[in-house]
């Protein structure tokens, strides 16, 4: 009858499928800072950091080191593209929350010099 016959196999059913990521994976760079408008381009990152926003930095971001504040803008001004900074701070500051506030503030000066 029937259901003696084979089922035919297609192509689509062969072929292997296409591994995508997680949304773990996906939401895992899917921060505010990435996405959000930063404002007016500056030529260099310090020109869209207040004094109040350089002192919370230091002091939160930086362990109250201005040296490690200026090596890292400094690093952000030599840096070609927002990857490359994400990079940076994640291998040299592994403590930062990339979702607090004071991490967004300052991605998004970031973000303010690189586009």
């Amino acid at each position: 009858g029937v259901f003696d016959q084979p089922l035919p196999v297609y192509a689509a059913a062969q072929a292997s499928p296409k591994v995508k990521p997680s949304v773990a994976e996906v939401m895992a760079d899917a921060h505010p800072w990435r996405t959000d408008m930063p404002g007016t381009q500056v030529k260099d990152v310090r020109l869209a950091i207040s004094l109040h926003e350089r002192v919370l930095f230091i002091n939160h971001l930086f362990a109250e080191n201005p040296m490690v504040f200026q090596a890292t803008v400094n690093k952000v001004n030599a840096s070609q593209s927002l990857d490359e900074v994400v990079e940076y701070i994640k291998e040299t500051f592994p403590q930062w929350d990339l979702d607090s506030d004071l991490v967004y503030r300052f991605m998004m000066a970031v973000r303010r010099k690189i586009r």
